[in-house]
């Protein structure tokens, strides 16, 4: 997969479309449930070095990296506390979530730019457990584009919108409605209050020359004009224009300190930025795991995996179970076996939170097998499989407009990566790379990209598929990057692999 950080950056930012339109007014005066500047003056264009701080926050908080979050969302009373931290540079998000009461409201949160994370449950002392829980996260695409956005959506996106590698543009800054607004102090530290636009101000594109369109006729002119009145469009220097209006809490080095903005009618959002501990984040399985450091790989390494399809086969197989993150929304589980000798999966597969959704699947070289229901949900299928409706389906029948789908493309690697050959170890040494050293099931093991097809020329560390390589050199886990933009996992035990027949 082809997506850098950088991509990541401007999907992010070119879904903000979460602050209520038409709040600067309101945060020109201050929002209800935030509490007021220090000294109340009026409001006033931004001089150059104001502008100058202000466009250099988003890179200054991108340097800072990783920082805590306080923050406070919705209307006091009502609000919800939110707390933990973000990774500006990985991006990463990570957050507890706490009602006024317990209840359905609480839970845990992760969020990368465009998906979303969660799971139930109030957190003790109001922060996340520095290593997050391993199982019942939920994950789905992020709503910040929707028409009616989870509130959750909206701030995170707003979070991940305040950095950026490079500044800020000031000379676009300076001539927007952005204003300053006042000064304050936060933990003693003096700070001004700068009102500016959720996202960075982007130049006009350079026009180019155009051919002359021919003078219209006339009636062409009488039918050109617009029926009934025009839609307001927000002008080039105005905040609407750039996202929505925030306030800025910004000391002499611009560095942010605390921002507020309305996600929505009646709904403000108040952040804290703390920098006294800043643990690095572990990003739950379906987000990536650890942070990867890649490195082409050695000779030895090169080694390991040209020997990697042969040591899988002579080890067998074993129990597998897969996670699978779905779209539009939803976590696909399954469990059953893989037999890398008669080079066969056989599983059965449940959607997490409609166990009544199940099929069956035997899948070879050509093709699957498949049939609903016939098992329970989270336990192994039967054998011999369960006789009934079969439907063989060869793989080129799959799939959908966006091409394989991601359960298949799982199947497809576990299969393949068993063989009687040899790979070549210099091609392994020009496409591979070692990403880092992990635990899976107690014991050690590393982790390898190997870059294929479309991944070729892309990211480091961004290849569709990592593979988790136990001490003897066998697959332990693969690891892809879904369609929806988190991963999906398929865990091999090794072990003792039954006959899979084929169905009846």
């Amino acid at each position: 997969m082809k997506a850098s950080f950088e991509r990541r950056r401007i999907i992010a930012l070119a879904a903000l479309v979460c602050v209520a339109a038409g709040s600067a007014a309101g945060l020109t005066t201050g929002l209800v449930s935030c509490t007021p500047v220090e000294k109340q003056v009026e409001a006033r264009p931004l001089s150059a070095t104001e502008a100058q701080r202000l466009a250099g926050m988003r890179a200054r908080n991108f340097e800072d990296a990783r920082v805590g979050i306080r923050a406070t969302l919705g209307k006091p009373g009502a609000d919800i506390k939110l707390a933990g931290w973000v990774d500006w540079r990985r991006p990463l998000v990570y957050l507890a979530a706490t009602a006024p009461t317990p209840g359905p409201d609480d839970g845990l949160l992760q969020a990368v730019p465009g998906v979303i994370a969660t799971r139930p449950g109030r957190a003790d002392g109001g922060l996340p457990p520095e290593t997050p829980p391993a199982k019942e996260w939920r994950v789905r695409p992020s709503t910040a584009t929707a028409a009616q956005p989870a509130p959750i959506d909206s701030f995170v996106a707003l979070l991940f919108a305040i950095a950026a590698e490079k500044p800020d543009h000031a000379d676009l800054l300076a001539r927007s409605d952005s204003r300053w607004l006042g000064t304050d102090r936060i933990a003693d530290l003096p700070v001004d209050v700068l009102l500016g636009p959720a996202l960075p101000p982007q130049p006009k594109p350079t026009a180019t020359p155009t051919a002359k369109p021919p003078a219209p006729t006339a009636t062409a002119s009488a039918s050109a004009q617009p029926v009934g009145p025009a839609s307001p469009t927000p002008g080039p220097n105005s905040l609407a224009a750039m996202g929505g209006a925030v306030r800025y809490w910004l000391d002499g080095d611009a560095r942010l300190h605390r921002f507020e903005a309305l996600l929505g009618k009646d709904l403000p959002v108040k952040v804290d930025l703390t920098r006294e501990k800043r643990p690095e984040l572990v990003a739950i399985d379906a987000f990536g795991g650890r942070t990867t450091k890649p490195r082409q790989v050695n000779d030895a390494e090169a080694e390991a995996l040209a020997l990697m399809r042969q040591r899988n086969r002579a080890a067998g197989g074993g129990q597998i179970t897969l996670t699978v993150p779905m779209l539009p929304a939803g976590t696909m589980l399954a469990n059953g076996w893989l037999d890398w000798r008669q080079t066969v999966a056989y599983i059965g597969a449940y959607d997490m939170d409609k166990t009544d959704e199940r099929v069956l699947m035997r899948a070879n070289r050509t093709g699957v097998t498949v049939r609903n229901d016939g098992f329970e949900a989270g336990k192994l299928p039967p054998l011999p499989p369960t006789s009934g409706d079969w439907q063989t389906i060869p793989w080129s029948a799959r799939g959908d407009e966006l091409g394989g789908l991601d359960l298949d493309l799982l199947l497809n690697e576990a299969l393949a990566v068993s063989g009687t050959g040899r790979d070549d170890v210099d091609a392994l040494k020009q496409v591979a790379l070692w990403l880092r050293k992990d635990t899976l099931a107690g014991g050690p093991v590393n982790v390898f990209e190997i870059a294929k097809g479309a991944d070729v020329g892309g990211a480091r560390g961004a290849a569709r598929i990592r593979y988790w390589m136990d001490r003897t050199g066998v697959v332990r886990r693969l690891e892809l990057r879904t369609r929806m933009g988190a991963f999906a996992q398929l865990d091999i035990t090794p072990g003792d692999v039954p006959t899979l027949s084929r169905p009846r």
